[in-house]
């Protein structure tokens, strides 16, 4: 499995992902922040706050919003099995 190395949320809820050896994507997660358990991702703000952790993307409970599903995680397994449709 290859390594996130650099991760940049855009405005338009797609993410620029840098890996290890290279290799990058523009990950579209316009369908996904509509799906459980990525709800509360459809706040930009909160879109923002992606971090990298391990081999996966960590959105934090910031603590400041009801009713959201956060922390929220996003494995490399995850994004290269939904870009494979």
């Amino acid at each position: 499995m290859s390594k996130i190395i650099k991760v940049i949320p855009q405005d338009d809820y797609t993410l620029r992902i840098e890996f290890e050896h290279g290799h990058k994507i523009l990950f579209n997660m316009q369908r996904l922040i509509k799906t459980f358990p990525y709800l509360a991702l459809n706040d930009l703000e909160c879109f923002r706050k992606v971090v990298i952790e391990d081999k996966a993307l960590y959105w934090p409970n910031t603590g400041d919003r009801e009713h959201t599903i956060l922390p929220a995680r996003l494995t490399v397994d995850n994004i290269l099995f939904t870009i494979r449709d």
